[in-house]
């Protein structure tokens, strides 16, 4: 298996009951000595960014719940590069944070497609060694990140998705009922 690490995947186990994480795809941003840090991929927030905050302007950017650390703190992962100042690689494609002034005034001259830029209320953190526990307890599979996944135009859907890419017993794992009391 995978180890995590900046640019992988952590996809929810599908016997994994914790309410914030349940059939969830999060990107890892950074694992390191000092814990790990990522963001919910799939799980879309039901307001706009412009209604949480009016910063960027009248921007019509999906918000996205990031995990259940801090949610009153916004972030980006996007795919401008070098374009956004103090940004952070993750990939070639990925790129987490940058400077808010700059991108303020990107948004202001243009809109950017909603496939570079992600906003997230909040994240998900592990402190040392808490993630590889809980790896070793089966609640996650770690696979390699691709920009179609951090950007897909279906998130709701990305679960799945990831998991039947992945083929061989992933797929049966989708098959899974979401409450197996119920079977």
């Amino acid at each position: 298996m995978m180890r995590p690490g900046p640019n992988t995947l952590l996809v929810a186990q599908p016997l994994l009951r914790d309410p914030n994480f349940i059939r969830t795809v999060i990107l890892l941003v950074a694992h390191d000595s000092g814990g790990s840090l990522g963001f919910v991929l799939n799980r879309p927030a039901p307001v706009r960014v412009r209604e949480v905050t009016d910063y960027f302007g009248d921007v019509d950017y999906p918000l996205f719940i990031g995990g259940p650390v801090q949610r009153n703190t916004l972030h980006i992962v996007h795919s401008l590069g070098e374009i956004l100042p103090e940004s952070q690689a993750i990939s070639k494609n990925i790129y987490w944070s940058g400077s808010w002034k700059h991108l303020r005034s990107i948004l202001a001259v243009r809109d950017l497609p909603p496939d570079t830029i992600r906003f997230f209320a909040g994240y998900a953190g592990w402190a040392p060694g808490q993630l590889e526990a809980e790896i070793a307890l089966k609640a996650w599979f770690v696979f390699p990140a691709k920009s179609e996944y951090v950007f897909s135009s279906n998130p709701k859907t990305l679960w799945e998705k990831v998991l039947r890419d992945q083929g061989g017993p992933y797929i049966e794992a989708t098959r899974y009922p979401l409450d197996p009391r119920l079977n």
